[in-house]
């Protein structure tokens, strides 16, 4: 691979990954937005607990998220070794393992589960029935999340695989 098709790759990926950082970030406010709404419309301070818990797992994940971004390029006169182990340690940063979603997402769940109780404070003649469209739709973001990782998990261990067969490693 040349120099230039190595630095095409790895501005591609860079670009790509920004991208998505930058929708997370637009959607993280959106976030901010709508449940800052609801802390302060909130009906009761456990409610209000839970949403603001809520508010502050996703400033946790935003900055866990961002801390992820790509690195500049090297110079335009780098060599090609010197671009493969740049590309290759951007793609060694981007690896997560479960324990990372895990920690990144808790407080957000936790949250959730707080304004669960909340409005059953608010409304404690309201059956718990009613709680199960948001646990369901929490189990199945797990479910989701799960395989989600680990074809991620596996699709970067492939790239820095290529990037270690160009390396001559």
């Amino acid at each position: 691979m040349t120099a230039t098709a190595i630095r095409a790759l790895a501005r591609n990926y860079g670009d790509n990954l920004r991208g998505r950082i930058w929708l997370g970030l637009v959607i993280a406010a959106a976030e901010v937005l709508i449940f800052g709404a609801f802390a302060w419309k909130a009906q009761n301070e456990v409610l209000r607990a839970g949403w603001l818990i809520i508010l502050a797992g996703v400033g946790w994940m935003t900055w866990r998220i961002v801390s992820k971004r790509p690195g500049r390029l090297p110079p335009a006169e780098a060599s090609p070794k010197a671009l493969i182990e740049f590309h290759r340690a951007e793609l060694e940063r981007q690896r997560t393992n479960f324990t990372w979603v895990v920690v990144t997402t808790a407080p957000v769940f936790a949250g959730m589960v707080v304004v669960l109780i909340g409005l059953h404070l608010q409304r404690p003649n309201i059956s718990l029935a009613n709680a199960l469209p948001v646990v369901l739709l929490a189990i199945a973001w797990w479910f989701a999340a799960i395989p989600m990782q680990r074809r991620q998990a596996k699709r970067l261990a492939e790239q820095i695989a290529e990037m270690d067969d160009l390396a001559g490693r």
